[in-house]
């Protein structure tokens, strides 16, 4: 018995050392840009990244809408094409380390800018922790600004717009309204539709708007959403925004390592102008004219996926698009776990690499 069970022992461990290194085959075939993975990370991404940010990430700011400071960071290796990254509510550029790792290794230039009001850039509202936003037309005008300052068509054969969440919405107003050297843009889950938590847009921005103007009447402070405040150190359970939780933790230690980057809850102005922008964004798609890919989180607690769709539903002035939804997924999959991230950032490598074949190509 004990030879038949030493036997039964080993062709189970044999099936199972097998079924791994399948499985860990399995995802290095879907990982044919050889992105960094969950298992280099500490709760502080790697040593590896962090030397890469140290050694080739530069520091710089312009002035943007009302003389407003506004801060950004480039990474340059002397390469033939550039990505510039436009960022969601309560990030910093310190947050995208490892995706900037990982597009640096595909031979891009990246820039990347911190939006008003968050991250390293001027705030506004009355004190350093409300989100707050006077017009949302001011992200896009600031946003101008940057590009035009770049001047990308000088210095790069391939020039790509890259947006996650608010981001988006920034993005879509931009290359609706200017005249822009991009060649495809990708949208990571683009807020064109808020999760308002089951109130209809016209109510909420009624609501919004209201509450703000009444504020101003008795405060000289922008005044938070119902139950906002400040910063709050966030825990990893039960959060809307990555099922990875040594990249949540990265993350959250990026506020630690520089608190001036901290940002608390939005205020009501904000909730207002974001809920008018996605409108507009959405109702204009149709003037976007280069090829766009949107990438959905199936799980996603923040936007919703109505937005994105109608938005995709009306850009008419170009064919080469495309939306895919990765299920499963929650609203940060550039945060994600390797399962979500992966496939996210696989596919939007290959649209790039394809539009600089030619294969992209806005066909009305």
């Amino acid at each position: 018995m004990k030879i038949v069970y030493k036997k039964a022992l080993l062709c189970v461990l044999l099936f199972s050392a097998l079924n791994t290194g399948a499985i860990a085959e399995n995802i290095m075939l879907n990982n044919p840009f050889k992105l960094n993975r969950e298992d280099t990370l500490t709760t502080n991404f790697n040593k590896k990244i962090s030397s890469f940010w140290k050694n080739t990430a530069v520091s710089d700011s312009f002035q943007g809408v009302a003389n407003k400071r506004i801060y950004t960071t480039s990474i340059k290796n002397g390469n033939a094409n550039a990505i510039v990254i436009s960022q969601g509510r309560n990030e910093s550029i310190f947050k995208y380390k490892e995706l900037a790792f990982d597009l640096s290794q595909q031979g891009y230039d990246l820039y990347l800018i911190d939006h008003r009001g968050q991250g390293f850039s001027e705030r506004f509202g009355g004190d350093s922790h409300r989100g707050h936003i006077e017009q949302f037309q001011d992200y896009v005008d600031d946003f101008n600004h940057y590009i035009v300052s770049l001047d990308l068509a000088k210095h790069y054969q391939q020039r790509y717009l890259l947006s996650h969440s608010m981001g988006g919405t920034i993005s879509a107003l931009y290359l609706q309204q200017y005249t822009h050297p991009f060649q495809a843009s990708v949208f990571i889950s683009p807020m064109f539709s808020i999760n308002l938590g089951g109130i209809s847009e016209r109510i909420a921005q009624i609501i919004t708007y209201s509450s703000a103007e009444i504020c101003s009447w008795f405060n000289d402070k922008a005044c938070y959403i119902f139950a906002g405040s400040g910063y709050n150190k966030e825990v990893f359970a039960n959060n809307e925004l990555t099922s990875s939780k040594i990249r949540f933790k990265s993350s959250i230690n990026t506020f630690e390592q520089y608190p001036q980057a901290k940002l608390g809850s939005p205020t009501m102005r904000w909730v207002a102008e974001s809920i008018s922008a996605t409108r507009q964004a959405v109702a204009n798609a149709s003037k976007i004219n280069i090829p766009i890919l949107i990438i959905q989180a199936g799980a996603d607690a923040v936007v919703t996926p109505e937005g994105q769709n109608a938005f995709f539903k009306n850009i008419t002035s170009c064919k080469s698009k495309r939306l895919i939804n990765i299920a499963g997924a929650k609203h940060e999959i550039l945060l994600e776990s390797d399962r979500y991230r992966l496939p996210a950032l696989t596919a939007a490598l290959t649209f790039l690499q394809q539009s600089q074949q030619g294969k992209q190509e806005c066909v009305k």
